[in-house]
């Protein structure tokens, strides 16, 4: 028995690096705006977005992780913060990157009206280098939506969508 539990832990101790070496994973900062089009924003609030993130990789390009955004209209009538989940897939070719991925969660935001629990989703394309092999440089552009959950019925006091475009830099890698 005793055997047994040393061989396991032998296993364990391991598997565990050698799964962090098939698998990699970024964390990065990231700067985005609202893209103001008549016929796909609901509003002209010319959002900007602060976000921080962090997603494993696995061997065959799944995404998964998460993220915090900070927002702020440029006019000053709202700012807020949400958190969630990213969840993707991804494509490499030597030092080129494309990526789809769903980054969806909750959080708070205030406007001139009132405060609110927000719901927040956003798909984005995602085109990169890796400037080295540990850094690297995205663009993306992607669709955003996101309004309240309370006070009031979900998405009916306050409902914004857009599409949106940014920068984001990565550490870390495959």
């Amino acid at each position: 028995m005793k055997m047994r539990n040393t061989l396991c832990a032998i296993v364990l101790l391991t598997a565990i690096p050698a799964g962090m070496a098939i698998a990699g994973g970024v964390g990065g900062v990231g700067y985005g705006l609202q893209y103001f089009d008549q016929q796909y924003s609901s509003a002209n609030s010319a959002y900007t977005f602060i976000t921080g993130y962090g997603y494993g990789v696995s061997w065959g390009g799944s995404r998964f992780g998460g993220f915090g955004t900070a927002m702020l209209a440029a006019d000053g009538t709202g700012a807020g913060g949400v958190g969630g989940v990213i969840v993707g897939h991804e494509w490499d070719a030597g030092p080129l990157l494309a990526a789809l991925t769903l980054w969806a969660g909750v959080g708070g935001g205030g406007f001139v009206d009132s405060g609110y629990m927000l719901g927040f989703g956003e798909v984005d394309f995602e085109l990169g280098v890796r400037v080295l092999p540990w850094m690297q440089v995205s663009a993306y552009v992607g669709f955003q939506g996101w309004g309240n959950l309370i006070p009031g019925y979900p998405f009916s006091r306050a409902l914004f969508y857009s599409p949106v475009v940014g920068i984001r830099f990565g550490w870390g890698g495959r």
